[in-house]
């Protein structure tokens, strides 16, 4: 389920081939990593890859979506022929839609409180002592962030639910989306400082045909690789292609 790094840290492996290849051998144990992408780079796949990774080693895991509805994600699931309903029939995944919960909400102050980082750090809790989760995925970090007019508070709540986070016996993913037609990485600019790892997704136009890369850009407590691989969305689901560099 999770191995021993060089004695001293321990490591979850990604589900995702080719992956852990490129991490020295996973993601670090009990860390907060952030995955970055523009629109149609595989982040939602990447992040449901490494939900079903856990599951397959019987680690419980969950997916919290404020922007893409759980019916989008269970049909797009279904293309890799990843029962998501199955799974949480048997407690394996559980998928929260606060996309649709907010929608319900009665007045802005309320949609605004479910969607704020303490509102989404205490879900997470209360579903770890429920189930047990060793597995998170948050999508997005940049929707969370709209409600937030001022760039200070945003970065303190982000702070302090990243830290919040590390403290739980708990692996998470945090999605993020790339601005476009920008020059920033991230969306507000602060989320790769706030996480242990920061891994971008490219979609790239290669002659009139798009390309999607994968590179981590950070990585604390692990040395690992900086170049730029291919990433591959097959039958299947995404593969790294780990010996082969993007120039």
């Amino acid at each position: 389920m999770i191995q021993h790094r060089e004695g001293e840290h321990m490591v979850v492996q990604s589900g995702i081939p080719g992956m852990d290849e490129i991490l020295a051998g996973g993601f670090p144990e009990k860390t907060v990593n952030l995955i970055c992408g523009p629109a149609g780079s595989a982040k939602t796949l990447f992040g449901m890859q490494f939900l079903l990774g856990g599951v397959k080693k019987g680690e419980k895991g969950l997916y919290i979506t404020l922007e893409e509805s759980r019916t989008n994600i269970e049909r797009a699931m279904m293309a890799y022929n990843f029962n998501i309903l199955e799974l949480e029939k048997a407690n394996n995944i559980m998928i929260i839609d606060l996309g649709a919960m907010r929608k319900e909400a009665l007045t802005k102050e309320l949609e605004r409180g479910m969607a704020s980082f303490s509102s989404i750090g205490k879900v997470i809790h209360n579903m770890h002592k429920l189930m047990n989760i060793k597995r998170c995925v948050v999508d997005s970090v940049t929707a969370l962030g709209l409600y937030y007019t001022n760039i200070d508070e945003l970065r303190k709540e982000l702070f302090v639910f990243a830290n919040d986070l590390k403290e739980v016996d708990m692996t998470t993913l945090l999605i993020s989306e790339t601005p476009d037609g920008g020059t920033g990485l991230t969306r507000y600019g602060i989320e790769q400082f706030v996480c242990d790892s920061f891994i971008v997704l490219g979609l790239e136009d290669v002659k009139g045909e798009l390309r999607r890369t994968i590179t981590v850009r950070k990585m604390r407590f692990a040395k690992h690789d900086t170049t730029k691989h291919p990433l591959v969305i097959t039958p299947n689901g995404i593969v790294v292609q780990a010996d082969t560099k993007v120039f």
